[in-house]
């Protein structure tokens, strides 16, 4: 689009505003005077237009001049044009008058014939843009020169963009009746180009430009002082332009298609911003003129569509993951992934993760007692209860499986206290679950229990399934052992068990209160591993009282001691009744009447 509308020069008004602000005052270079008709000089000589003789009287001080120019029209026969025509006779320097052309090609106004025997002349005419500024010159129209070009005598460009000097008065100006009454020295003009013209605003010979509203004489000038010093302003070529454009283009896209956040997104904006502006007015001092406005409309136009773009890729990208987490994490959570969706990968990706495994314990009887109506609702109170509690602790409500529930820590947020967190929750699901029985209970539905198993481990994690239908879940081993330990807490007859790897990250956190439980092989796995039980009910002083007897018990059972474990077993349960110790005590017995012939203190699991 900027490209066609550089083509068809849409936008050139608005290129050469631009460019008219990259002008800099300077000081001129080629040896130009102006003699100006000035209010001080209409005031002393009289009302205008003055006698021919008036500018007779001052020619002979311009004799050592290169030229003269006269920007006045003398097209009207008077009594005095014969003077006037011996003054430019007598003329040692080059006399040249003004010719105004016709919009046809034709001549309009010419000096008289009696003035132009002694001089040459050249047109006036200087072509304006749409907005009537002057911002450039021609100098040849056929077989004619332009004024300035004449004045200049050497070879010029056809046409050429005038490089302004600066406002007003900025080429030296001297008034007229300071001429008139000798009060110049003649050195002034020696060696250089004379140029006569109004600047009175009475006369009304202005015209615009770059600098503003500046004296038509001045004009021709600053054109003359363009030829003379060679500081040409040129246009780049259409395919440099184009070039320019794309590239333009092209950088602002890629930029902000890798910058997500707000602050660096200005920051590009700005900096590109900054480089087009700079890199356009640097160029412009060396007379090269850059299409800045069609690339920075082309800069504006990609950044507008890269924003909105990402505007709605982002917001699509949010409303996606809001409704694929809504469920299943706490809005905190979701907010922060939406600040910074890196934080969710969309593919497989390795990671350490803590998981957690819930299932109701007597679940079949429990449902049998209930209407199937009434067994949703209970069902669906337990499972708001217990999701929200893994939610209120950072956790990610994976799935539903039956009467079960997995939960992880760890992704798509990274969180360095995952496995606290899940010990956390396995305590507080633990203790909001005696407070949902003491509910059902005084409703007539009876109690359920609970056993929840939780690994910590490396899994892969990422959005899984179909292309049609897929889930933001983890998978791999260490998931297939965190099922397995929850499904151990019927063995041991315990409420939470942990993996040797979670235990190790929370062990000196003294809101937990952890025991080794059992050096166990899992269907399925081929190296044993040491198991834990998270204690999720109140530490009692009768319960303090057997984990020494209960250390030392489980060491003489690994050791292959089952008597004496047995024995120490015996003695826990007349303390306390801890349904491990019965475990043990039970497998003891058996170990006694079939006493193993390769043991290493690894209780292998044939099934589930």
């Amino acid at each position: 689009m900027v490209t066609l509308s550089y083509i068809f020069g849409i936008f050139s008004t608005l290129q050469n505003k631009f460019t008219d602000r990259l002008f800099l005052k300077r000081n001129p270079e080629a040896k130009i005077v102006i003699v100006a008709i000035d209010d001080i000089s209409l005031s002393s000589i009289g009302q205008w237009p003055w006698p021919r003789s008036t500018f007779a009287r001052i020619l002979p001080q311009f004799d050592e001049a290169k030229a003269v120019g006269f920007d006045i029209n003398f097209s009207e026969a008077t009594k005095d044009d014969a003077v006037l025509a011996k003054a430019f006779n007598d003329s040692k320097t080059r006399i040249i008058l003004p010719i105004q052309m016709r919009s046809d090609g034709l001549v309009g106004v010419r000096p008289l014939d009696i003035l132009t025997t002694h001089a040459e002349t050249g047109f006036v005419n200087v072509p304006v843009t749409s907005d009537n500024v002057v911002r450039e010159v021609t100098n040849k129209l056929g077989e004619m020169k332009s004024f300035s070009a004449t004045l200049f005598r050497d070879k010029a460009p056809d046409t050429n963009r005038i490089n302004y000097t600066g406002p007003a008065k900025n080429i030296l100006t001297v008034s007229f009746i300071d001429v008139y009454n000798k009060k110049i020295p003649a050195a002034i003009f020696k060696d250089t180009i004379v140029l006569i013209g109004a600047t009175a605003s009475d006369l009304h010979d202005f015209l615009d430009t770059p600098f503003g509203l500046i004296p038509g004489v001045e004009v021709h000038a600053n054109a003359i002082e363009t030829l003379a010093t060679g500081r040409m302003l040129n246009d780049t070529s259409k395919g440099m332009a184009i070039f320019l454009i794309l590239l333009v283009v092209f950088i602002s896209g890629v930029f902000l298609t890798w910058f997500k956040k707000i602050t660096y997104i200005i920051g590009t904006l700005i900096l590109i911003a900054i480089i087009i502006l700079t890199t356009s007015f640097v160029t412009f001092q060396y007379g090269i003129i850059l299409p800045s406005v069609y690339m920075l409309i082309g800069f504006i136009l990609t950044s507008a569509v890269s924003l909105t773009y990402q505007y709605v890729s982002e917001s699509k990208e949010k409303r996606f993951i809001q409704k694929t987490f809504q469920y299943y994490l706490m809005p905190e959570v979701i907010n922060e992934i939406i600040k910074d969706p890196t934080k969710l990968s969309l593919g497989g990706q390795k990671k350490k993760i803590t998981i957690l495994f819930s299932d109701i314990r007597g679940f079949t009887s429990f449902s049998e007692k209930l209407s199937p109506e009434e067994l949703v609702r209970m069902m669906n109170e337990y499972f708001t209860l217990m999701s929200d509690t893994i939610m209120d602790n950072k956790g990610l409500v994976d799935k539903y499986i039956g009467d079960a529930i997995m939960a992880f820590w760890g992704a798509p947020v990274l969180n360095d206290s995952q496995s606290a967190d899940a010990c956390m929750t396995a305590l507080t699901m633990s203790k909001n679950l005696k407070k949902l029985n003491e509910k059902w209970e005084s409703m007539g539905v009876p109690p359920i229990g609970i056993g929840i198993g939780l690994n910590t481990g490396q899994v892969i994690v990422g959005n899984m399934g179909s292309e049609k239908r897929f889930n933001y879940t983890i998978m791999g081993d260490e998931v297939n052992f965190g099922s397995r330990l929850e499904g151990l807490n019927k063995t041991y007859g315990t409420e939470c068990i942990i993996s040797g790897e979670t235990q190790a990250e929370i062990k000196d956190d003294m809101r937990f209160v952890t025991r080794e439980l059992d050096n166990v092989m899992v269907k399925g796995k081929k190296e044993p591993k040491i198991i834990f039980e998270l204690i999720t009910a109140e530490v009692t002083q009768a319960f303090q009282q057997i984990l020494p007897f209960f250390k030392q018990a489980r060491a003489e059972y690994t050791e292959g001691n089952f008597q004496q474990a047995l024995d120490i077993f015996n003695t826990i349960l007349k303390i306390y009744p801890d349904s491990p110790s019965q475990t043990f005590a039970e497998r003891c017995k058996y170990l006694i009447e079939n006493p193993p012939t390769d043991w290493n203190g690894v209780y292998e699991f044939k099934t589930k």
